[in-house]
């Protein structure tokens, strides 16, 4: 299946250590929520999942995910992970 590519840039001014603490409860709920397996990298996450993976990765002022979504995936919940994702990460790294 051909996946579509994402990515989101969150500006944040934690410092990464603090960034990646507050990021970590927002993956696991999305993980949850969009059936996906989380596994914790150096600079974040990557979570796979049927038709979608997504990696999330922590620098000391930016919060960086890339969504690889399945052209279905897309189609049905595209839009809904694209509002969830700008208002959920702000809201964490604020």
């Amino acid at each position: 299946s051909i996946m579509g590519k994402k990515t989101y840039s969150f500006p944040h001014s934690l410092g990464k250590e603090e960034a990646l603490k507050r990021a970590k409860p927002m993956a696991e709920n999305l993980a949850r929520k969009y059936m996906m397996k989380t596994v914790e990298t150096a600079d974040g996450f990557h979570m796979t999942g049927k038709g979608a993976e997504a990696t999330v990765v922590v620098t000391d002022n930016a919060l960086e995910i890339t969504m690889e979504l399945s052209l279905l995936i897309e189609k049905l919940a595209g839009s809904q992970i694209d509002s969830e994702l700008n208002y959920k990460v702000p809201k964490a790294l604020a």
